[in-house]
């Protein structure tokens, strides 16, 4: 288990360097001062390796224990409506108490010392059936963006990973609602089935279940909105859910390069109903542009993820404005918000 590995690790090296310099000083010392020295110098060593083998053997029986443990919680927060409200409750202490802390970091700030955090984000097109939504060239443009306005603003080194898109995903998935809507897809199986797939991508039950230093999981889907509110690209449930939602870049490169089913012959694909509408596409064009999507839509959601709930706090100009996106700026007070989520950390 990687995190006992490195306790391990890191006693081993703490000593190990505090013995050689300790022996180089032995060897100064006349005899037998100096064999004496060196002796000791080696029982030392042994006594504290045994004792960090112990330690490793015991770090390994808690943090198995407390995987499992996790684990529980993790299958209990992906129980339609029992799930959201456990998972909500998790990430709303998480995100009490990393915010509480975070108020150092909000003072070291301001005396000048500026420390870089860190922040994972993976990123997941959904498949409209075989057919991907986004391709890589697409999401890699996108994402350099993001960790361009991310790290020129707050000093939030992104960390991305692609991965390949979901096949055959759930029907409804590809849609996700806006504001009371979101909270019934995420209340419900929709919010499910991201949950469950999102925790996949975890290196630790244990971490998931805390919130710390967990990714924000980015869905690429065909469409944010039911009816009227059709009109937006980019979707959060804020701090207490792991994934947000954003429109894809493009519209009709989903019609080509299909993702390959092993056992199954080639067949002739239809177009699928391309969102929103493009005039006058063609079957064969690749990478027609979303005429809807805004260049910094996944930044703004991610922030909503990372703890700006809301808009209030925007000028025009800034990145967390409401309906169209005008700058990429953010202020002072959301970035100290930002930088104290548990999903930021120092490593």
């Amino acid at each position: 288990m990687q995190v006992c590995k490195d306790v391990e690790d890191w006693i081993e090296e703490q000593v190990q360097q505090q013995v050689q310099q300790q022996q180089k000083r032995c060897k100064k010392w006349p005899w037998p001062l100096s064999w004496f020295c060196q002796l000791v110098m080696a029982l030392v060593w042994v006594f504290v390796w045994i004792w960090t083998k112990i330690i490793r053997v015991v770090c390994e029986v808690v943090w198995t224990i407390a995987n499992i443990l996790a684990a529980l919680v993790n299958l209990l927060a992906a129980i339609p409506l029992l799930g959201p409200l456990i998972l909500a409750i998790g990430r709303a202490f998480s995100s009490f108490i990393s915010y509480l802390v975070g108020q150092f970091d909000g003072v070291a700030r301001l005396a000048g010392l500026r420390l870089t955090k860190h922040l994972r984000v993976h990123v997941i097109p959904l498949c409209r059936g075989r057919i991907p939504l986004a391709n890589k060239a697409h999401l890699e443009e996108a994402m350099r963006r993001t960790e361009k306005i991310f790290y020129e603003c707050a000093q939030i080194r992104v960390h991305t990973t692609f991965h390949s898109p979901v096949v055959n995903p759930p029907e409804s998935s590809i849609h996700v609602g806006m504001k009371e809507d979101m909270i019934l897809d995420q209340a419900w199986l929709k919010g499910s089935w991201f949950q469950v797939h999102s925790l996949t991508l975890f290196e630790s039950s244990v971490w998931a279940s805390l919130g710390i230093g967990n990714p924000v999981v980015v869905y690429v889907v065909a469409g944010v909105g039911y009816g009227e509110d059709s009109s937006y690209q980019g979707v959060s449930g804020g701090p207490f859910v792991d994934w947000v939602a954003v429109e894809a870049m493009t519209v009709g490169s989903q019609i080509q390069a299909p993702v390959p089913v092993a056992g199954m012959p080639a067949i002739a694909l239809q177009p699928p109903r391309l969102f929103p509408p493009v005039v006058a596409t063609d079957f064969a064009v690749v990478g027609v542009p979303n005429p809807a999507y805004q260049e910094s839509v996944i930044a703004h959601e991610i922030c909503h993820a990372l703890g700006l709930l809301g808009h209030a706090n925007s000028n025009p100009g800034e990145l967390m404005v409401p309906g169209t996106i005008t700058g990429t700026a953010l202020s002072p007070f959301q970035v100290g918000l930002i930088r104290s989520s548990p999903k930021v950390t120092f490593f």
